[in-house]
């Protein structure tokens, strides 16, 4: 009888430690939904949020062919700094992501990236798949192009899903972050297309 007061304020004294701690080993949740918010501030059009979805596709597919599913983090953040720089100097991003998913790719086919387990000789396939999304959503009206992302972009989150409970092809942290960012940014196009 007595050990249970100290009991309850021993309970009581660790739940904020054990809610930070399930915060904490949620990071890539919490950096997801700030990554959407960062990019959904000025939304307009949401044709312009394919290149996030041919991002993340390029992504997967450089860390498949690398074959080592911790540089996802490296491949991320050079990327947001290559595009961010390209933006500086007003150079379209495109050209220079088209030709860096081609080279990518024939890197990944001579390298044998077909050969390799399904999931992660799945990449090649996404990668055209997403990619001809943001490409071909540019070309179409801003709503239906941005549809189009929308539906690419959730698509690109169930694959997260299927990467991250398989813990390959990435790191599960980038898998959970994209999932979450994904399905955040493709619903957002719906709901604030359908809203306009």
């Amino acid at each position: 009888m007595t050990d249970t007061p100290h009991t309850s304020i021993a309970t009581d004294a660790s739940s904020p430690r054990r809610v930070s701690t399930a915060i904490g080993h949620r990071w890539p949740t919490w950096f997801g939904l700030a990554f959407a918010a960062l990019n959904l501030a000025d939304f307009q059009d949401g044709r312009a949020l394919g290149l996030i979805v041919y991002l993340a596709a390029l992504i997967y597919l450089a860390t498949a062919v690398i074959g080592r599913p911790t540089t996802v983090w490296t491949l991320f953040w050079l990327s947001v700094v290559a595009v961010a720089l390209l933006r500086v100097f007003d150079v379209d991003p495109w050209p220079p992501l088209v030709a860096g998913a081609a080279s990518v790719t024939v890197v990944g086919l001579v390298g044998g990236l077909l050969r390799q387990p399904r999931l992660t000789a799945a990449q090649l396939p996404a990668m055209l798949v997403f990619g001809t999304a943001a490409l071909l959503a540019l070309s179409l009206p801003p709503q239906l192009g941005g549809y189009l992302v929308a539906a690419a972009l959730i698509g690109h989150a169930v694959q997260d899903v299927v990467v991250w409970r398989a813990g390959k092809v990435v790191a599960r942290s980038m898998a959970e972050f994209c999932a979450v960012l994904d399905f955040t940014l493709g619903a957002a196009i719906i709901v604030l297309s359908l809203a306009s």
